[in-house]
């Protein structure tokens, strides 16, 4: 088995990590709109200025994507001249390039439309202080920014669906809509999944804009609701998937001797399971945010369980170094 050396590592790393931001932007957009729509039925002055300073972040983040795209690309076109293809033949618009080239016009189109949707909602003037019960809008008054959530959502879970796309020939045995199918639920599988991050950067953002919540004439109220509301979404994201990844190592280990692939699994699923029992902890707090390192450190288990397979390919080729 080839092991590989530190600076083929590294960039995998970054990746990984980068892709952190990347998928949290993809996700981002749903919240903020699902977030202007509570204000139809209450709270609308804090749901408008909420949904405005997670469009800025989703504008920020987005733009993570480009060198997580970009390094897969130019690790393609690295493997294809270290395999000796003729690089002249090879264009953005070739099948083999396609499922990188369409993606990335796709995510800066995205990135586009992620800054209309931070535009928008920055410029919006907040709804007027009212007695609670007054205290909401019309859906009228926020379709422009709905529409524009919508647009960025639909660009950026693109993505997802035509990086997995088979553009160079269909997968043995299945037909169009088969592959279709296929593809289309690993890409929704991806797409929730990224709401875990999205829920876990935008508690990290809230520490940092509680005080401009608070200069703004929001009560802790308020904002430990908000953090509950990016608890939730952090802790939902990765539930579906932790809880299958471990029905599927329980069962081998039933089974008795488990595969070697399967450690580096159990590995993985340690830090994510221990991040989402942070953020669910934060679920049932009546003021979240003092116990702020919870959400530190579910952030940083984030990190590390995306870390862990290049830690793992690091301290393989250290042990091999050492021999």
């Amino acid at each position: 088995m080839q092991v590989l050396s530190p600076w083929a590592i590294l960039p995998l790393w970054c990746n990984s990590l980068l892709g952190i931001g990347m998928n949290a932007a993809a996700a981002l957009p749903l919240i903020i709109a699902l977030t202007l729509l509570i204000g139809r039925r209450a709270q609308a002055r804090f749901c408008a200025y909420g949904a405005s300073r997670l469009a800025g972040l989703a504008f920020g983040l987005s733009w993570l994507g480009l060198p997580v795209m970009l390094g897969s690309l130019y690790g393609l076109l690295s493997g294809l001249r270290a395999a000796g293809h003729n690089m002249t033949d090879i264009s953005f618009g070739s099948p083999a390039m396609l499922s990188y080239s369409l993606p990335l016009l796709l995510w800066l189109t995205g990135i586009i439309c992620a800054g209309l949707l931070r535009r928008a909602s920055a410029g919006a003037p907040l709804p007027p202080r009212r007695r609670p019960q007054e205290d909401r809008y019309t859906t009228s008054m926020i379709n422009g920014r709905l529409w524009l959530c919508g647009l960025t959502a639909l660009c950026l879970f693109s993505t997802y669906v035509l990086r997995d796309w088979p553009f160079i020939a269909l997968p043995p045995g299945m037909d169009l809509g088969q592959a279709a199918t296929a593809v289309f639920s690993n890409a929704l599988h991806k797409y929730f999944m990224a709401f875990a991050p999205a829920g876990a950067l935008a508690l990290l953002f809230l520490l940092r804009a509680r005080r401009g919540a608070a200069a703004a004439g929001f009560d802790e109220v308020q904002t430990a609701l908000a953090t509950r509301w990016c608890a939730l979404w952090a802790t939902v994201g990765y539930i579906p998937f932790c809880l299958d990844r471990w029905g599927i190592i329980l069962g081998y280990l039933l089974r008795g001797t488990p595969p070697d692939w399967l450690l580096a699994q159990v590995y993985a699923l340690i830090p994510l399971t221990a991040a989402v029992a942070c953020w669910g902890t934060l679920l049932g707090m009546a003021n979240p945010l003092r116990r702020s390192w919870l959400i530190g450190l579910g952030v940083a288990l984030l990190a590390l369980g995306e870390s862990l397979p290049s830690i793992l390919m690091l301290s393989a080729w250290f042990a091999q170094s050492a021999f």
